[in-house]
């Protein structure tokens, strides 16, 4: 008679959300794991067909697949509340502010600030596109947490090249640093159409496919960006189809402007949609068509887009508001229910970003990436649909504990790579810093 199997992390006793293709919710449940991988999950009545290492006590709270943040800019995080309200705010203001302040040390310790965000609210996968990628990467793998990093490429000087189209060469390099990194994968990331050459995009997309790597940008973001291309192409996705720099592997940014045409070409080139509800609205745009995107197969996923841009970096506030806005384009109710919501937040951004056979859904053979948010709180409680509790009732400050890869990043709400205290105080060390110059750029 074959004993308990032996397993390092078992987590038992609470409502256990899969997000897996059968909507499997086990209220209680358990989940084992084993070298960082799911190797057991199901009834709790089955937990003891395992003996752990170390046994996590999960009554009272949901367990759940990590949240998947599929676009910001972490290191934007020390320009928080500067120069809100105001108009063309990013070339008259953002790009001049960053080619004053950006450094490789404030890209660094920024993102590692950030990263206590991300990580303390229950993200565990990010993908990211900023400066100096590599000190992204380095604060990343710090925190332990799951990461797309992609090098900004413009067609101006940068604050971390002065040659146009540098960040390409620094992308390459990048890509080559950290290609065999466990959690860490290093992508192509040229900003917007309207700031990167289409040959340099076509060299992207060949780039990234011959190393099956995903790569990101802004598209169909902004409306100055919207009447240029549609003036010249009839929009800003015919566009890039006609240059040959559609997908595939394009992880799209916002695309926001945008007719039933375009969403045929977006899915003739599998380009997968990042949305960013809470950050186009905090810029007057408007709602993107979400529906006409799922309703075509397109891959989409949710992100709280930069700490500039939407301020928070947790992603509650977007899967709380994602449905809700939908539901206000469509005029449906009906459309966006909470549990499609939370699969957006979760598998979805994973399918996104290259990454749903790693994880985004608690199934045995996926990567150990979940949360445990405390279910008793008085913001949460009743509970009759677990599935609306995650999306309109739960909190950043109800995440207990978050798992990557197997091992506790955050262990009751406090981080576990690095120490809470220093970071914040990096955080005030540049504020200091940077406040005179941002205070210089005021309109």
């Amino acid at each position: 008679m074959t004993g308990p199997q032996p397993c390092d992390l078992l987590v038992t006793g609470g409502a256990l959300v899969t997000i897996d293709r059968g909507w499997n919710l086990y209220d209680p449940g358990y989940l084992a794991v084993k070298d960082g991988v799911i190797v057991g999950v199901g009834p709790a009545a089955q937990a003891g067909e395992w003996t752990a290492g170390r046994t996590l006590d999960a009554a009272g709270c949901l367990v759940m697949p990590g949240l998947v943040n599929t676009h910001t800019h972490l290191a934007m995080a020390a320009f928080r509340g500067a120069l809100e309200d105001v108009e063309n705010r990013l070339i008259q203001y953002i790009f001049p502010l960053e080619k004053a302040l950006v450094t490789p040390d404030l890209v660094y310790r920024a993102s590692r600030y950030a990263l206590a965000e991300v990580a303390l609210s229950g993200t565990t996968t990010f993908a990211d596109m900023y400066y100096f990628e590599e000190e992204v990467a380095r604060a990343a793998a710090e925190a332990g947490l799951r990461g797309l990093v992609g090098q900004t490429i413009v067609d101006f000087p940068a604050p971390d090249t002065q040659a146009p189209h540098g960040g390409l060469a620094r992308g390459l390099a990048l890509l080559d640093r950290w290609k065999d990194h466990p959690l860490i994968t290093p992508v192509l990331a040229p900003h917007a159409p309207y700031t990167v050459d289409p040959g340099v995009l076509r060299t992207v997309a060949a780039e990234s496919a011959a190393r099956g790597l995903p790569w990101m940008m802004h598209v169909a973001e902004t409306l100055p960006e919207t009447r240029r291309f549609t003036a010249s192409h009839g929009s800003v996705v015919k566009y890039l189809a006609a240059e040959g720099a559609l997908g595939p592997g394009l992880v799209g940014a916002h695309l926001i402007y945008t007719d039933q045409a375009d969403v045929e070409l977006l899915k003739a080139h599998d380009v997968a949609v990042a949305h960013c509800p809470s950050a186009n609205a905090k810029s007057g745009r408007p709602i993107a068509p979400i529906h006409r995107y799922l309703d075509a197969g397109l891959r989409v996923g949710l992100a709280t887009d930069g700490p500039l841009s939407g301020n928070g970096l947790d992603l509650w506030g977007v899967v709380n508001w994602y449905p809700k806005l939908q539901k206000v384009l469509t005029g449906q109710r009906d459309k966006f229910t909470a549990r499609d919501a939370l699969r957006q937040a979760t598998l979805g951004g994973a399918e996104v970003l290259g990454l749903g056979g790693v994880t985004g859904s608690l199934e045995v053979g996926k990567r150990a990436d979940f949360l445990l948010a405390d279910a008793t709180a008085f913001n949460v409680q009743p509970v009759y649909d677990w599935y609306a509790t995650a999306v309109y009732a739960l909190r950043p400050q109800n995440v207990r504990h978050v798992v990557v890869d197997g091992r506790l990043v955050v262990e009751a709400g406090r981080m576990t790579g690095f120490d809470e205290a220093e970071v914040k105080a990096d955080m005030v060390a540049i504020a200091t810093r940077c406040r005179q110059t941002i205070a210089g750029f005021a309109p």
